[in-house]
């Protein structure tokens, strides 16, 4: 089962719940409204140039952080 971000209709809290892909959207957590949509998710992507693994939403930041490679394994980068 994937992982959904959704987003509350009435107090605009966002959340993510494990949900079957085919399954109505869940409840607001906080207010308990029933009435929640599903928003588009982001990927997440290991980081593991601090030695540390984290993971960060956007993989834009990580590979200018990194280098395309990762931290230059790939040949194309001084250093």
């Amino acid at each position: 089962m994937p992982i959904y971000d959704f987003a509350c209709v009435t107090c605009d809290e966002k959340f993510d719940e494990l949900v079957r892909s085919d399954a109505p959207p869940p409840a607001c957590p906080t207010c308990g409204n029933e009435e929640t949509e599903r928003l588009l998710s982001t990927f997440l992507t290991p980081n593991m140039a601090s030695g540390q693994r984290r993971f960060q939403r956007d993989i834009g930041a990580a590979m200018a952080q990194q280098g395309c490679c990762g931290g230059g394994g790939c040949g194309t980068h001084a250093g």
